[in-house]
């Protein structure tokens, strides 16, 4: 299976951080293209996601998978919020498209927060609008938009199998699902039952570990989630893309601790892995 890992972990090594994700054992990887405006001109927000590319090219590493907008705590509540997060998501998308990437992650839309649901079925109306809306302008790019499940109790829409069944309402080639390992445990799902529901739906993943009360993006085998089990399950569907982590290091360690962790990432993989790992 192919590997991949988000460039979060990597962002100390500066310039340096796709060498360091080829060194460690990763050909792919899922890169923040967040779309916020932060004073940049549409030309110099182009020109940062290329020089992303140039980077990963020169490492051998392909950008998979980019991670679109997420601002917390949300602003989505009014159509004129909505309607400014479009445009945002919208600029994110043409830096993918700029890439090449085909694969773009996003979370939902939240207009009561992420603590807070008076309305699930506005909430649900309100997701429909936004993404029904958006979606032909991420097809005529050749881009996927990969729905994400979330690790908020409050919202309905949390748990793998909702996030599941918007998909299949959206029910578009270019509209599917990326599931997260460490959001579904939090909700109590196994991740492997989560796999098994979304079949041929499943597009990408985020791994990651956790104990089941916090999101905290642990390495494999640091928290709870059985994953010889996630890995069984991904082969009985048939999943043919990336086996793509999005671990967090913590700001605290020295660069040499740092890179005493990120070596240890290659053999968890193998030990989830077993005799199909090949690095």
């Amino acid at each position: 299976m192919k590997l991949g890992i988000s460039t979060r972990a990597f962002m100390r090594y500066g310039d340096d951080r796709y060498n360091k994700i080829k060194e460690y054992g990763f050909d792919y990887a899922d890169v923040p293209f967040e779309g916020e405006l932060n004073g940049l001109t549409e030309e110099q927000y182009i020109e940062s996601a290329l020089h992303e590319k140039a980077l990963a090219d020169a490492a051998g590493v392909t950008i998979n998978q980019v991670h679109g907008p997420w601002i917390h705590p949300p602003k989505d509540s009014t159509p004129e919020e909505r309607r400014t997060r479009a445009e945002v998501m919208k600029r994110s998308l043409r830096a993918t498209a700029a890439v090449g990437c085909e694969n773009w992650v996003i979370h939902p839309v939240m207009p009561y927060g992420s603590k807070n649901e008076p309305d699930a079925e506005e909430f649900w109306r309100i997701n429909l609008e936004f993404f029904r809306d958006l979606l032909p302008y991420a097809k005529e790019r050749g881009i996927t938009i990969c729905y994400e499940n979330m690790p908020f109790p409050a919202l309905r829409i949390s748990p793998p199998d909702e996030t599941l069944r918007f998909v299949r309402e959206i029910n578009d080639d270019n509209f599917k699902l990326c599931l997260d390992t460490g959001h579904s445990n939090i909700l109590g799902v196994s991740p492997a039952d989560a796999v098994r529901m979304a079949g041929k739906d499943l597009r990408v993943l985020h791994v990651h570990d956790n104990s089941k009360y916090k999101d905290d993006h642990l390495f494999p085998f640091f928290g709870k989630i059985d994953w010889k089990e996630f890995y069984a399950a991904l082969k009985e569907v048939g999943f043919d893309g990336v086996f793509s982590l999005e671990i967090v290091l913590s700001s605290k360690l020295s660069p040499e601790a740092s890179d005493v962790m990120l070596s240890t990432l290659p053999v968890l993989v193998a030990e989830i892995m077993g005799e199909d790992y090949c690095k």
